[in-house]
Formats: structure tokens, sequence, C-alpha cells
């Protein structure tokens, strides 16, 4: 088997967390990552089994480790990486333009590996390897440009192959003496892998045919012709092979190119077949931007497989939640929080926390929330998704990695009536969230109508929801997504238990394998094994709720035997409801033990409100009396003149049941957000505080868990920052324990 070379920079990588032109104000940083673009390509090389090898340069630091740590884990042998006592391994911090483009600031030149030198390891590497890949980045440092120049020449004279990437930035185009050393790795190559117009680095015609022709007439053997989101073109004397791209929720797309390239090699150097070697490439440049990190997207042959099984047919109809299950198997995220709202602020903040992650946004409507009559936000489902994606414009997250869900879709908005109304009014629902293109669907009948048992049994809660289904496959857009099913026999009821939780039962793993059965016989009686086997978990009670007064934590113990019934249902996971008010650990306890799908809701609200309440209170120590109402006394009215969303959950006294509307898990004020009167006063106090920097002294008195952040710089002491930090924090305990962070 042939063993591949690279000469180069391995550095690392640190990403902003937040989008703009540059680094000129202090902001949230995601990393280290080890990089570098020979140190991807040879990685890739490496997990595909492939013998390979990289020459280069590190400090005797951190990120020189976590560089050589991850390559040898890979399978690359680092033998010829010196480290070098005294100094820094290079690093680049990257940051996001609003249009998608990139500012980095590099350290390379001066760090290790800009002083990268012939050694003794290096020398018997390149004797010991017939390939060699070459960046064109490397020839652009003079010292580097003649090592690797001088490394061709003798792999060349070996009977080896050479493969050349321009990989070129603009930048370094005019660096003296680099178009010549260019040349001269041409007459060199055997695979030239140029990306769009680098195919013309070469040739002033701008013509394709004609620069592809003359690369072949110089004696090149193959060229491929790498076009990012529009796929790729292979080149030989026998013809051209193209290969269509991949549709995939792209999160980095740093790398993506190397990953390719060294895919590609891999394949090319064992002779396969010109469209097994794209279509491979083309899977490892796709896999590659769905990771956070420009190596940590490099790929095993498996996870090529799996990727490419899962793209089968038309890529754009793959629902991103199909396979699920099959997450805990793979690297990255092994779960994924629903975000159970409907407020703008909440719902931005969740962009805002998911967008450095690999991790697409589940962003959920209820029955209550969002229905053909408007719910108590006075949206439609085709309402509400106009909704999200003008945030999300807003916000520069990209509607591609939105998922849109529908929670709890049943009778519930109508258990007052009989059960045939309750149920055409359910019908009507979930065709609306249907065909507005909600691709994760909750098939909520556990509960009973009018003159029924609270509960009904699993046959007729299962009869329910396949009518419902059958209603959902109906109405939704023929060339849409298709949806992803949730089912459920015992599901905790939306937003909370109603009374202080003593104890909970938790689900039997009996009953799950029930509610499975007898939803697998009522969806094959209407005709809809395909829908079923769309169903991809089912909601339990798993140990966790909260009510007005107290939290019920997660006990992984007691949930050992619902856990374990998880390998007698392939394909599915489970959907974990009221997780609001866990810990990070909890929730990640959760993840672990198969629970992948974490509902958070009035959590999310009730940190929002305790912002928006401290704000409230500086407000009032900044500018008193300049309102005529504070937002809590405008909020105290509202519900006041409105009792219906809180009068029968809260109980005790007068004094009690205030507090309680103000400051319950709950959180039933969240019901009112949307109300006129207190939007205008949520206006009213981000106006009076406008875009000032409020005193860190009051912060810290009434923001008190944001004041470690404002003090050291990290956020910026503004109302409507402050606002967001605080959903964002909760939201980020969710990302780390889905493992998207």
């Amino acid at each position: 088997m042939h063993k591949v070379l690279t000469i180069g920079e391995v550095l690392v990588e640190i990403v902003a967390a937040t989008t703009g032109d540059g680094f000129q104000d202090a902001q949230p940083l995601v990393g280290p990552f080890p990089s570098g673009a020979p140190a991807i390509f040879i990685d890739q090389l490496g997990k595909l089994g492939t013998p390979a090898a990289i020459v280069s340069r590190v400090g005797d630091d951190d990120f020189g480790r976590l560089n050589i740590d991850r390559l040898s884990a890979d399978g690359v042998d680092v033998s010829g990486i010196e480290i070098a006592p005294g100094e820094s391994t290079g690093s680049a911090f990257v940051r996001y333009r609003d249009d998608g483009s990139r500012s980095f600031v590099y350290n390379i030149r001066n760090s290790a590996c800009g002083n990268l030198r012939p050694t003794a390891a290096s020398e018997a590497l390149i004797d010991g390897c017939d390939h060699l890949h070459v960046m064109g980045t490397a020839l652009s440092a003079p010292g580097l440009g003649q090592m690797v120049m001088q490394a061709a020449r003798r792999i060349k004279a070996q009977g080896g192959t050479i493969s050349f990437d321009p990989n070129l930035r603009p930048e370094i185009l005019d660096a003296p003496g680099l178009r010549e050393a260019l040349e001269d790795m041409l007459e060199m190559t055997d695979l030239f892998m140029p990306s769009g117009d680098e195919l013309f680095l070469f040739d002033k015609t701008r013509d394709e045919a004609a620069a592809v022709a003359a690369l072949l007439a110089r004696g090149i053997r193959t060229v491929v012709l790498k076009r990012g989101a529009d796929g790729a073109s292979l080149f030989e004397a026998a013809g051209r092979v193209d290969a269509a791209p991949l549709r995939v929720h792209e999160v980095d797309p740093t790398g993506a190119g190397d990953s390719f390239g060294g895919a590609f090699l891999s394949f090319w150097l064992a002779d396969a077949a010109p469209e097994q070697a794209l279509r491979y490439a083309n899977a490892a440049g796709a896999r590659a931007v769905t990771r956070l990190g420009p190596m940590e997207g490099t790929s095993t042959r498996a996870e090529l497989d799996a990727m490419l099984a899962g793209q089968a047919g038309d890529a754009t109809n793959a629902n991103s939640l199909k396979d699920i299950a099959a997450w805990r198997d793979r690297p990255g995220p092994s779960g994924i929080p629903s975000i159970c709202t409907a407020h703008p602020l909440a719902i931005e903040a969740a962009m805002r926390a998911t967008l450095p992650t690999p991790l697409p946004l589940l962003i959920e409507a209820t029955c209550n929330q969002v229905n053909q009559e408007g719910g108590y936000t006075g949206m439609t489902p085709a309402d509400f998704r106009r909704f999200v994606e003008d945030i999300a414009d807003r916000v520069g997250f990209p509607t591609e990695r939105l998922i849109l869900g529908g929670d709890h879709l049943g009778p519930n908005p109508w258990k007052d009536l009989p059960a045939d109304q309750a149920m055409d009014k359910a019908e009507v629902m979930i065709r609306a969230y249907a065909a507005a293109g909600f691709t994760k669907l909750h098939l909520d009948c556990s509960m009973g109508a009018a003159g029924e048992p609270v509960a009904l049994d699993d046959a007729e809660t299962a009869r329910r929801a396949a009518r419902l289904a059958q209603a959902a496959e109906e109405a939704r857009p023929e060339t849409g997504i298709p949806p992803v099913y949730i089912i459920g026999t015992e599901v905790p009821i939306p937003g909370g238990a109603m009374e202080e939780i003593e104890g909970l039962e938790l689900t039997a793993p009996d009953a799950a394998r029930t509610t499975v059965a007898v939803h697998k016989d009522a969806f094959a009686a209407r005709g809809l094994e395909d829908a079923f086997d769309r169903v991809i978990g089912l909601v339990v009670q798993p140990g966790v709720e909260f009510g007005n007064h107290n939290v019920v934590g997660y006990d992984p113990v007691a949930a050992t035997g619902l856990s374990a019934a998880l390998s007698d249902m392939p394909g599915l996971v489970y959907e974990a409801h009221s997780t609001d008010y866990q810990t990070r650990e909890a929730l990640t306890a959760l993840v672990n033990d198969g629970f992948s799908i974490l509902k958070v809701g009035p959590g999310l609200t009730f940190v929002l409100r305790e912002a928006l309440y401290g704000l409230d209170d500086i407000a009032e120590e900044l500018f008193p009396g300049q309102r005529d109402h504070t937002l809590r006394a405008t909020m105290e009215q509202v519900m006041l003149a409105n009792p219906r969303n809180w009068d029968r959950y809260y109980h005790g006294s007068d004094a009690e049941r205030a507090l309680q509307r103000h400051f319950s898990y709950s959180d039933r004020i969240r019901y009112y957000w949307p109300d006129p009167q207190a939007a205008q006063a949520v206006a009213e106090l981000f106006d009076l505080l406008g875009e000032r920097d409020l005193p860190e002294t009051l912060i810290g008195q009434y923001l008190g868990g944001l004041y470690p952040d404002v003090r050291a710089g990290r956020l910026a002491p503004r109302a409507n920052a402050l606002a967001l930090a605080a959903v964002q924090r909760l939201t980020q305990d969710y990302v780390s324990a889905c493992g998207g962070a």
C-alpha cells in the first residue's frame, strides 16, 4: 500500500462565536481546534486507513500536543513533527462575516512552523514514502518551499507520485517566486486538485475545457475540480466524470476542501473507479462542513458509508432527525434540544447559542400556542414559520439548519368538547402544521375529551394518533421533507405539573414497548407503514418534572430499566418532556441514557423574565418615575385583568398567589407576553435603557448571574445583550448535554 507524505503547517484554529468583520471588539471564542491544511488533509487519509505521515514543527506547548495527539490517534505517522522548546505553535483566529466569508488573524510565519527545516526524522520519512501531497501555501515560504520542492524531486526520482492542491489565499499570490515555484511543481504533478478559479492559475483563457486540456497536455494524469456546493468534476484522458453535491446543514466550511482531497487521494491511490472516488470525496467534504472546527469533520470509511446511505435518493428530501437513534454511535452530537417557545427574544437567544455548534436548531410550537384558531400567540402554523424565519434572517441563522416541530398535536386545546368534535379540530390543526412544512410532529392523543377518562387506554390513544398521522401525510407538501413522528401513551401535560410534586412514577419498560406495538398496529390498519417507519421516538416519563414550587431531578439509577428497553426498540429514542430546570449534569445523563430529545419551554421564559425584571429594577434606579408603570406592575395588571391562564393553577392566600403569578416554576406569566399592553411595556423598558452601558454595580445587584461575564468583558453591559445572554446561558446547558459544544 502506498504511504503518503505531506509537509507544512500544523496550527490551532480559534473561532469567534459571533459574526462580524474582525476582532476589534471582545467576543466569545470557541476552540482551540487542531488545524492546518496539510494536517487536515493527512488526518483524513489516516482515518481512511491509508498509511500517512506529516513533516511539520510545533512548539512545546498545549497547542502542539493537541495536534500531535489528534493526528496520532487518527493513524498518522507523527515522527516527522519536530517539537521546538521555547517556540509557539502556530494559530489562526477566524471570524465569519455576515455574508459567510471569513476574517483571519494568523500567527504562522513567526511560529515554530515558520522555522520548519529538514531533520533526520523528516529525511527518513521522505525515503519511506512513495507519494507526496503538496499544498500551494507551502511554496509561498522560501525555506519551506525549497524543502517541499526537494522532497517532490526525490519522491519522483524514486518512482513515486505527486498530488498538488493550489489552496492559495489571494493575499499570497504575489509572493516573490511563488508563480515560478507553482509552475515547477505542476511539471511534476500526477493529480491536480484545484478549487474553482484556481483551475485558471496557469491558463489565461478562462475557458474550463481549454484549461483542462492544457493541464492534461502537460502530462498530468488526473484533474479534479472542486466546485464546493456544486459538487466536483474529474478529467482524465479517458473522459470526464461529474459528481452532484450532497445537501447538508453547513456549520463551518473550513477544511472541507482538504477533507475532500484526502478522501479522493485515498481512493485514487487504490485505483478505485473515478465515480467511487468522487462520491466518497464529496461525502467527506460535505460531512466536514457539518462540524465546527477544521479537523473535527474528517471521516472514517464507516462514517462516509453512513452518510452516503442517509443521502440515498433526493438528498434535499432527507429529514435530519430520521436517524437520531444512530447519533450516539457517531462522533458529534448525540441528542438535540427542543426549544418550545414563541417568545422572539428566547428564539433569538437559542439561535445565537446554537449557531457555533454542529446542531441544527429544533424549534417547536405547542398546540395551545399555535393552531388554526391562533392559539394564545394569535399565530397559525404558517404564521409561526414566517415569524421564526424572520428572526433567523435578522440573526443570520441559516434557515436550512432550522427544524420546525409541532408539540402535543392532538385534541388538548379542545378537550372540553365531545371527542368527535375535539378530534375534528385536532385534524384540522395537524393538517395546517404539515402543510406549513413542519417536519417533526408529536402526536398526543393520550388525554380524554368531555365525558371521557382523564387518560385514555393505549389502543384508543394509538388509533387517534394514527388518524392524525394520516391527516398529516395527506396535507404535507409533495416535494417537501417527509415529517418524522413522536408517539406516546404516558405523556406529561403541556407546561409542567399543576401542583407541587412529591414523587413521580416512571414509565415502565413494558409500557414503553407496548406503546410502540399498539401504534405500529394502528398505523398499519390505516396503511401508514411508511409513516410509521418515520416514527423516531416516544414520549415517556423518565422521572423529571416541575410544578409551581419545586423540581424533581433526574435519577439515572431509577431509569436504568427504561433506558435498557431501547435495545428492544431499534431506531427509536425517548423524548423527555419537562426537562426545564434540570442541571447540565442531569441533562447530560438523560441524553446518555437515550432520552435524546430534551424539551425545554417554561425554563427559557423563566430566565428571560428574571432578566427583564432585573432590567426593570435597573431602570428604576437610573430613571425613577419616568414611566407610568414598571414592567412588573404592568404584568400584574395584565394577569389580573385576564386570569384564565393562571387562576386555577395557583393556590393559597392572595399574597401567595401573587408571588406565584410572577415567580413560579410553571411560569404561567409566559402566556401574557404577547398581550399588547405587556409587549408595549417591554418595548418601553428597552427604549428607556437604549444602547447605553449599564453600571456594573447595578448588573451585579439585579442580574448577578451575568455579572462575571460583564466584568470580564465577555458580555456587553447593555439591556438587549443581557436579556439574550440569560437565555443563551440556559440553552448552552442543553447544547452541551447533547454533545453540540
